[in-house]
């Protein structure tokens, strides 16, 4: 449950858009099944759509949308583009599982403020 679910800073998962994430419900967590990881809550760039992690896994997301993204894609998107041209990250929505993954130190380069 999202109520039960944490964010990278350890407080409670926060909502980040409808009808995004695995389930679906608007909260970027992974559940048993995700093999992609889907824990970033990032607002998409142009520059990550350009890149080969932006490709077919997000199609039909434009640059400036909401979406929770995998964080291995993430991670190697980074990369790839540097700080300027990443997803800009929601870390109240983004799950702690991200965590496995990619450093909250990597993460916060990325964050934007809350909405």
């Amino acid at each position: 449950m999202a109520e039960e679910s944490k964010n990278v800073h350890g407080g409670p998962l926060s909502f980040f858009a409808k009808g995004v994430g695995f389930a679906k419900d608007g909260y970027c967590r992974t559940a048993e099944g995700d093999k992609r990881h889907l824990s970033v809550a990032a607002i998409m760039s142009h520059a990550f759509h350009q890149s080969e992690y932006g490709d077919d896994d997000y199609k039909g997301i434009s640059a400036g949308e909401k979406t929770c993204i995998s964080a291995h894609d993430f991670k190697e998107a980074i990369r790839e583009m540097g700080p300027d041209l990443g997803p800009k990250i929601l870390l109240s929505s983004t799950h702690e599982q991200a965590l496995d993954v990619v450093s909250l130190a990597e993460l916060k380069r990325y964050a934007t403020k809350e909405k």
